[in-house]
């Protein structure tokens, strides 16, 4: 089946409950760092550390899918590459804008100084460019490299459509490969505090869209599709890798380097295939109890971008009163609060003036 023939439904398997557990992740780990509610080196220290920097990495495979299998040159043409970048600045820009603006706002201190060309970066989203890291928000970086993507897609879009899955495929393995020097010795050989500015560089990280982008591909190349509850059993494995405490870490920057990232890129690249080749969530089977879960994690994928970007905030606003296991659940708590009030108020009514 060709892959024009297969149209990208409105929600595509499991991603949106996928996406709601990596925002989760994110924020638990975080917040858990920052409230210090585990020892270094334990159990709970180890999966916290992966799976809350892994699900950075999902985020970007999940991001370069969406991207490739929702919007292939046809669509682009169709609607002009004006109206393309115009829905992609307001899904990505006014939560990240905002997010910046209190953190001015308030002199938080997250990100470099805020002089006039730093905020102009910020503003114009090009920082990616640079440095991801000169976002004025933590976790900003994420968005940076993202809006790289957003620029050049249409190209990339031009040249999938004549070259085909090939193009896809040699950009996804030459990608990798400019990474191979900074994942395996160029970030761990920095000075400890450039180290983090390093691991964040787009030659360590868009590998990983186009990863997604073939894994789009090819899910457009065929409509069958796996039982809900297979996809979850099969995931079950590679969440035990992911979890699993050895081999025990101190630095979390080194779990995120060497021969071993790649494994665990692998992994989380097998969980978002999982989900996307699951059947529809309108498909799910069984007891009402995983249907109902399920879709409660939906809800909370819609709010993913809004937990992503504003935990660090609750952090701030909660930390000064109180710490330990109650400062995290209060200041997750109120993330999740902060997270559906911006999808409410601000996504939802943007993804409308987007779409029409």
């Amino acid at each position: 089946m060709s892959e024009s023939s297969v149209k990208a439904p409105a929600r595509l398997g499991l991603l949106d409950p996928l996406r709601g557990l990596l925002a989760a992740c994110v924020a638990v780990y975080h917040l858990g760092v920052w409230f210090a509610v585990s020892e270094s080196g334990s159990g709970a220290n180890i999966a916290m550390a992966r799976l809350g920097n892994y699900s950075v990495s999902a985020f970007f495979v999940l991001s370069g899918f969406l991207l490739f299998r929702t919007a292939p040159w046809e669509r682009l043409r169709r609607e002009g590459l004006g109206r393309f970048w115009l829905r992609r600045f307001l899904r990505l820009a006014p939560l990240f804008y905002l997010a910046c603006a209190l953190n001015l706002a308030f002199r938080l201190g997250m990100g470099p100084d805020p002089t006039w060309v730093r905020i102009v970066e910020n503003v114009s989203l090009l920082f990616g460019l640079i440095q991801p890291n000169l976002a004025l928000v933590t976790g900003g970086w994420y968005v940076g490299l993202v809006a790289l993507l957003y620029v050049a897609y249409p190209a990339l879009a031009w040249l999938r459509a004549r070259l085909g899955l090939p193009f896809l495929a040699a950009l996804a393995l030459g990608l990798w490969l400019w990474s191979l020097p900074s994942t395996l010795h160029g970030v761990m050989a920095q000075e400890p505090w450039n180290r983090f500015h390093a691991y964040v560089l787009a030659p360590n990280q868009v590998f990983l869209l186009a990863w997604g982008g073939l894994l789009g591909a090819l899910h457009a190349r065929t409509a069958r599709r796996l039982d809900v509850r297979w996809a979850l059993l099969l995931a079950l494995p590679l969440l035990w890798v992911l979890v699993k405490p050895t081999p025990q870490f101190f630095d979390h920057l080194a779990a995120l380097t060497g021969w071993g990232r790649y494994r665990y890129l692998l992994l989380v690249t097998g969980l978002v295939a999982l989900a996307a080749f699951a059947r529809d969530l309108a498909a799910v089977p069984g007891p009402k109890t995983l249907a109902w879960l399920l879709a409660a994690l939906s809800s909370l994928g819609d709010w993913s971008y809004g937990l992503y970007l504003l935990h660090p905030f609750t952090q701030h606003l909660v930390a000064p009163h109180l710490g330990g296991l109650r400062g995290f659940a209060l200041a997750l708590g109120l993330a999740l609060l902060a997270a559906a009030l911006a999808h409410r108020w601000i996504e939802v009514p943007l993804g409308r003036l987007a779409r029409g």
